[in-house]
């Protein structure tokens, strides 16, 4: 068997291969982040920022796409760095290979096509499930796999509805989830919960959903990029991913008003949590949780396999969890420079751990490169 790979770099050849990546996904069974319509948004985000070059790897058997490994390079602290497309903003990042093709033959003519296409000095692979199709093959590409490890929380389907997962919660959880309803209606008036499906027009939520985190972010975390230019890249990636079909709005509504907001992506027999924000107006009454439970709920009377928290060990997951998984990384340099860079970068670091007062901070770049 011989494959052709093509290395993609520009926005108008990504969009017309689309039809063909959608196939691809749906045979491989990806996850929402290896989408054509995921992608799609963060390069409509990020339009115009000098400092990111796609690299897009196929692998093509004759007119069969039968592998995707989407990428970019990003310029930072004066190093080119290899990525996945979207990392930042992706929680599970793979590529795509087509289940009637051996995973190690595709899989290397990916790799070898972006090695060969150059024009970066590090590899920065974040974010890769234990079950990826991409985990058991980079360890054999001089890769390193970093030393920590991101833990994603979910709440496993074990229950005939809802109404019965509701019940399986301890009498504490049970209790504050309705005071917290009286508390909400004290403050503002009929307290409701409710899902906004793909026919409805997403975009006034979406900026009230935003603005809701920006309050908050102002407050809490003046510093956050979402404060910046990657708020425009995650509004084009949920604006192109409502028009998939697979995101929802779950809204926790008080006397009308919006207390609390999450989207969520529904789709092959799952839910993911991904973007929530509320309005600190309502703090006292816990509205984020109350919105939860209340999406589980939702999740669960559909039959649904799970809910996933994604990334993020924030408390209440814990609470509510009863699995988990862990996310690792790859490093690793291509070239005299990269591999200098995390030479340089290891030596610094154990010079920290001498507790060496005057030692420079490594870049934000190695830092993320080497973990």
């Amino acid at each position: 068997m011989t494959l052709k790979v093509e290395v993609v770099t520009d926005c108008e050849r990504f969009s017309a291969v689309g039809d063909a990546w959608n196939g691809l996904w749906q045979r491989a069974g990806g996850f929402i982040f290896q989408d054509h319509s995921w992608i799609s948004g963060w390069l409509a985000g990020m339009r115009g920022r000098r400092e990111m070059r796609l690299r897009i790897a196929l692998a093509w058997d004759d007119d069969r796409l039968c592998g995707v490994m989407p990428c970019a390079i990003h310029r930072r602290s004066g190093l080119r760095m290899l990525t996945w497309a979207a990392q930042l903003f992706s929680d599970y990042c793979d590529c795509l290979i087509d289940p009637a093709y051996p995973d190690v033959t595709v899989f290397a003519a990916l790799w070898n096509g972006l090695r060969r296409a150059g024009g970066f000095d590090l590899i920065s692979l974040q974010q890769i499930r234990p079950d990826s199709q991409c985990r058991p093959l980079l360890g054999s590409q001089h890769l390193l796999p970093a030393e920590r490890s991101e833990r994603c929380m979910r709440i496993d389907n074990q229950w005939p509805d809802g109404e019965a997962f509701f019940r399986s919660l301890n009498k504490k959880g049970r209790n504050n989830h309705t005071r917290g309803k009286r508390i909400l209606a004290e403050l503002g008036g009929e307290v409701s919960f409710r899902a906004v499906e793909r026919e409805a027009d997403a975009a006034p939520l979406f900026d009230e959903i935003l603005e809701l985190k920006h309050a908050w972010l102002r407050t809490n975390d003046p510093g956050s990029a979402l404060l910046g230019d990657d708020c425009v890249v995650l509004r084009a990636i949920l604006d192109r991913v409502w028009q998939s079909g697979m995101a929802r709005i779950f809204l926790l509504e008080c006397g009308g008003k919006i207390a609390a907001a999450s989207v969520n992506f529904v789709y092959r027999g799952r839910m993911e949590a991904y973007f929530t924000a509320y309005d600190a107006a309502y703090d006292r009454a816990s509205p984020g949780t109350i919105l939860i439970v209340e999406y589980a709920r939702w999740s669960f009377d559909r039959g649904l396999n799970y809910v996933d928290f994604l990334r993020g060990e924030e408390p209440f997951k814990f609470r509510l969890a009863n699995n988990e998984i862990l996310l690792t990384s790859f490093s690793g340099a291509r070239t005299l420079v990269g591999q200098m860079a995390i030479s340089g970068h290891r030596w610094l670091a154990r010079r920290r751990q001498r507790q060496e007062p005057t030692t420079p901070a490594p870049s934000d770049a190695l830092e993320e490169a080497v973990g």
